[in-house]
């Protein structure tokens, strides 16, 4: 199974929203597939044209990004697929957001109900590794269903069971890297005794290795130099370097682009990599295209490299 990092990070979730505010909002739900048990795919119809939105709440590798694949569904619809038809089959998406920069997308769709009274439901989807999934809610953050239950005995933070209320988990004690002031940030970054880009990771909700590493080359300072060795002058450079990259996301302004190493891509992030060589990055308009090609690629060289593992245990076994 392919290795997936924290590259599908918080700053990826908000360039997909501003993408999909662009491109999904006023939309109707045409069709709603579940091709796998934790995948969904849903055919959104605007003004344009069809768009396809793949989910995949997979602990393995999940993902949310618009595709033009279409895949084949089973023969009987799983029930959490069925309840979504009957719920939101024809809905329109009057909302899309993302709170703070929590790996989270919020799909809010406007429907009919048996009664033909114009209701509001929302669809929850969380990028959170192995703790992905995609939660159905009525108006009022009720949970109607799931496509992964969450018992008590599997959770002891947070039940995700129909009747149940719908919250965010607070695990960690991250700050909000939208929002943090710059005493906030000083203080919380510099009273970590670890290295810089370590401490951004740890400190910040949606901030990967990745970015972190980006931050601390931005601020013109190794990623490796412990906050304690920091002068004055290093601190001052790495705010301004974080919220100058903190003001881009909430602005909207996007650079998703792809980096590659020995022809393989190597990593991606929605802004642009001036850590990495500029004959090594490929740049795109939109992420989703970018989020395609790259887990698309990754996968092929995946099965490449189990293909030759399995040979070789076969020619070992045979000597």
């Amino acid at each position: 199974m392919m290795e997936v990092s924290m590259a599908f990070d918080g700053i990826t979730i908000a360039n997909l929203v501003s993408d999909f505010k662009s491109t999904l909002l006023d939309g109707r739900l045409s069709k709603i597939a579940q091709p796998e048990p934790d995948e969904l795919l849903l055919t959104v119809k605007n003004g344009s044209g069809t768009l396809r939105l793949c989910i995949s709440a997979s602990a393995s590798l999940p993902l949310i990004y618009l595709t033009g694949e279409n895949k084949p569904s089973p023969a009987t619809a799983p029930n959490f697929c069925m309840l979504l038809r009957k719920h939101l089959q024809n809905g329109r998406i009057v909302e899309i957001s993302q709170p703070g920069l929590e790996r989270i997308v919020r799909f809010t769709v406007e429907h009919l109900d048996e009664l033909g009274d114009l209701r509001r439901k929302q669809l929850i989807v969380e990028i959170m590794g192995k703790h992905s999934n995609i939660i159905f809610c009525d108006e009022n953050d009720r949970i109607i269903d799931s496509i992964k239950h969450i018992s008590g005995l599997v959770s002891s933070v947070r039940e995700v069971l129909p009747g149940k209320s719908y919250f965010i988990p607070h695990t960690q004690d991250k700050l909000d890297p939208l929002t943090v002031s710059r005493s906030e940030f000083l203080d919380r970054v510099f009273s970590r005794p670890m290295e810089c880009f370590k401490a951004l990771y740890t400190s910040f909700t949606g901030l990967s290795p990745a970015i972190s590493h980006e931050i601390c080359h931005r601020a013109g300072g190794a990623a490796d130099l412990v906050t304690a060795a920091c002068s004055p002058d290093d601190r001052e450079a790495l705010w301004e370097a974080f919220s100058s990259m903190m003001a881009d996301v909430r602005a909207g302004r996007f650079s998703p682009c792809i980096a590659f190493e020995g022809g393989a891509p190597a990593e991606y992030a929605a802004v642009s990599l001036t850590s990495w060589p500029a004959d090594s990055l490929k740049h795109f308009e939109r992420i989703s295209p970018l989020l395609e090609e790259y887990y698309t690629q990754k996968s092929q060289i995946s099965r490449i490299r189990q293909r030759s593992a399995d040979l070789r245990r076969i020619v070992s076994t045979a000597l």
